[in-house]
């Protein structure tokens, strides 16, 4: 009775089959979590960057769209109780966001000028 052996000459294919097919199916996943990202609109995009540079306690108060690709608006802490915090004016472009509080007041109100012209210049009041 002969046994069915598997040779190396067999083994070499199959193995790089098996490569090739995990290499395309961790192609794809990397396309589909990009696909994703991409999809995200301005707004989504600005309340994200919000959160990651003022953390998960900031949200966005009030935000308009500005020359493409760019969003501007006003953010603040969320509201606590009675406690109120005055808004801060940014402009979020794909990349990047500039807070009005930062130390580049003069690159933010060139871009301020630049992509969102008719940006409310005094944020209105907390509403309680």
């Amino acid at each position: 009775m002969a046994r069915n052996r598997i040779t190396v000459r067999t083994l070499i294919p199959v193995l790089g089959i098996a490569v090739l097919v995990l290499g395309g199916l961790c192609a794809w996943v990397f396309v589909q979590q990009n696909i994703e990202r991409r999809s995200e609109t301005p707004f989504e995009r600005a309340a994200r960057q919000v959160r990651e540079q003022r953390g998960p306690g900031w949200e966005i108060r009030y935000i308009e769209a500005g020359a493409e690709p760019a969003v501007c608006g006003y953010a603040a802490p969320r509201r606590q109780g009675a406690t109120t915090h005055e808004p801060v004016a940014f402009v979020s472009r794909i990349g990047r966001i500039l807070f009005a509080d930062e130390p580049l007041p003069t690159e933010f109100r060139d871009l301020r000028d630049e992509f969102c012209p008719a940006l409310v210049r005094d944020p209105l009041p907390p509403v309680l």
